[in-house]
């Protein structure tokens, strides 16, 4: 094993791994992302600020397949669904990820791991990582309490406002003179 395996690259997050370099070293990285970096996640969020904390290794299974495990977290800022405010949310999870060159790799890839699909010297970090995040959103991302003012002043922009029309013109209101 070279120094390297057993050492944590910290501070920038690397962009790009050679990903059997990576395996071979079981080499790790942490560091930080700007949520800035990540353009599909801003898509459900209020905003671009913050930032993403990273830890990931490289390695293999029992079995010998190639693995990229990792870690996320990141302090983000999407929609209260109740009272359309900005809310803050913590994003946090973990993966196990095997690594492929192929779709038909993948086809044949341990179905406990879901793939990354790789270059044979090239690994592209920051969609994975985008991807992870992107799934560990919440479906709903709400205030545990809202100040009820707010509530009331939104439903109050949301109440519709009753309109006054004219009667239609009843085709058949000829018929009910008739029967006078």
């Amino acid at each position: 094993m070279s120094t390297i395996a057993r050492t944590m690259n910290q501070g920038l997050f690397p962009v790009r791994v050679d990903p059997i370099k990576s395996v071979e070293q079981e080499a790790e990285f942490s560091g930080s992302i700007q949520v800035s970096k990540l353009e599909r996640l801003q898509n459900f969020l209020q905003d671009d600020s913050g930032e993403s904390q990273v830890e990931i290794q490289f390695g293999h299974d029992q079995q010998g397949t190639p693995l990229l495990r990792g870690q996320c977290q990141a302090q983000v800022r999407m929609t209260c669904q109740r009272c359309m405010n900005p809310v803050d949310v913590e994003l946090s999870t973990n993966f196990e990820l095997g690594i492929v060159f192929s779709d038909e790799q993948a086809k044949h890839l341990p179905k406990q791991y879901e793939p990354v699909i790789a270059e044979r010297d090239d690994l592209v970090l920051l969609p994975v990582i985008e991807d992870e995040l992107i799934l560990s959103l919440p479906m709903y991302a709400y205030h545990a309490e809202c100040d009820d003012n707010e509530l009331v002043a939104k439903a109050e922009e949301m109440k519709p406002v009753p309109v006054e029309t004219e009667a239609p013109n009843n085709p058949f209101s000829v018929l009910e003179q008739l029967k006078k």
